[in-house]
């Protein structure tokens, strides 16, 4: 069985792109459904995060499958205007170093950022969910939680708290010489936008509000930072009072309009509105920047900055890539092996078939207590054949063995 994957991220498309191909958290379960219906896929997983949408796959036709890939993604995910140049295909082993690297957060805009492996993880989940996850793809998410574990524990990329959040707040900061009077506006109550909110604080922002869909989850969390909670219905008239606003709220369209940003902004009184846009679907709308005294960012813009950023973390980088080496050369090894299984099932049955028909014959023992001894003796006698076995199949040669130990035990005539 091979692994493929199709996919787009921040370095093959714009933002602009990237948001008509975005995957909403509820999809995700339905695509996945879909997608192992397709004939030549075994197992699939989508996932999708703010700067990427990726399809990973199980098939025994890789080709045919890169072909179901890219053309699901173009057409039932996209509205079938993505160019090929904007789409990457990986096989075999590359999908795997990918796929570790991209938990790790080695593959994102910005480097070590925390949030990317919830994203993963929530991905995999809906994969089991749906049984579109089957054991292949389960052992590669497996792994490649670990992988991100282990980088985070040791080496430094785990060493202080990054997100494309921050990197929003470091853009404000440059532009902004202090936050202490300013007014600012957080549009999302999730992970990205407490993670705002805490970069926020460290900055020294004194006047903080939150917008939120869900009036109870904004009234929570500034509950727990010392801010204050409106309803999106209010959007409008806080966008007045703001000098900054963040936005990060789950939405297929714009929430906030340039008429919307037309009227506040004749209330301003001429002072200057930045406005930073984490969200992919884009929460501002485009048009919004023509407007004058509006400074509006998106993830696309923040590349720069977070560039900078990876430059200051590079020196972790290296050790990060060796542990995603050594992680995906053992996950290789795994599933070079597991032709052998079935083998290794087979020659269990067989020797215990044996050897219980042989203690049974000598009437000391019968019932639980028979098999009890059977099964002992069995795993004895097979324990060190079916290692070297193990180890010569993670070493490549574990057809070549397979198909010895199936001829001597005649176990290619066995069920």
């Amino acid at each position: 069985m091979n692994l493929v994957l199709v996919g787009l991220n921040h370095r093959t498309a714009s933002v602009e792109v990237r948001e008509r191909y975005s995957v909403a958290p509820a999809d995700g379960s339905g695509l996945n459904e879909k997608l192992v219906q397709m004939s030549d896929l075994d197992e699939a997983v989508v996932l999708s995060t703010c700067n990427r949408t990726e399809l990973v796959a199980v098939s025994s036709n890789p080709e045919a499958a890169i072909q179901c890939l890219t053309y699901f993604l173009r057409n039932e995910i996209g509205d079938g205007r993505l160019d090929m140049d904007q789409i990457y295909e990986l096989r075999a082993e590359a999908v795997v170093s990918h796929l570790f690297s991209v938990a790790a957060s080695l593959d994102s805009m910005v480097l070590g950022e925390a949030q990317i492996l919830g994203q993963v993880k929530d991905a995999y989940h809906a994969g089991v969910r749906t049984r579109s996850c089957g054991p292949i793809l389960h052992r590669l998410f497996q792994r490649a939680f670990r992988t991100a574990k282990r980088i985070r524990t040791e080496t430094q990329l785990g060493s202080s708290s990054v997100s494309v959040a921050r990197v929003g707040i470091q853009l404000a900061r440059e532009l902004f010489e202090s936050f202490e009077d300013k007014v600012v506006l957080l549009i999302g109550a999730g992970q990205m936008a407490e993670a705002s909110l805490h970069g926020l604080r460290e900055a020294g922002v004194r006047e903080l509000v939150i917008a939120n869909r869900t009036l109870e989850n904004a009234q929570l969390l500034a509950r727990r930072l010392n801010a204050r909670a409106v309803a999106l219905d209010d959007l409008e008239v806080e966008l007045a009072s703001a000098d900054v606003v963040l936005a990060s709220v789950q939405a297929d369209r714009p929430i906030v309009t340039k008429t919307m940003l037309e009227k506040s902004t004749a209330r301003r009184s001429g002072r200057p509105l930045l406005i930073v846009d984490l969200a992919v679907p884009r929460n501002v709308a485009s048009d919004a920047s023509e407007l004058s005294l509006v400074y509006l960012y998106d993830l696309d813009d923040l590349e720069d900055v977070a560039r900078r950023g990876r430059e200051n973390r590079a020196t972790s980088i290296a050790p990060a890539e060796a542990i995603v080496i050594e992680e995906r050369d053992r996950y290789e090894r795994w599933r070079e092996a597991l032709p052998t299984v079935p083998t290794i099932q087979k020659l269990r049955a067989f020797a215990y078939e044996r050897v219980r028909g042989e203690l049974a014959a000598t009437g000391q023992a019968s019932g639980a207590e028979l098999d009890r001894i059977a099964r002992s003796m069995t795993a004895k006698l097979l324990h060190e054949p079916l290692e070297r076995l193990r180890r010569e199949a993670e070493a490549g040669a574990g057809l070549y063995y397979r198909d010895a130990v199936e001829r001597l035990f005649g176990l290619e005539e066995e069920d």
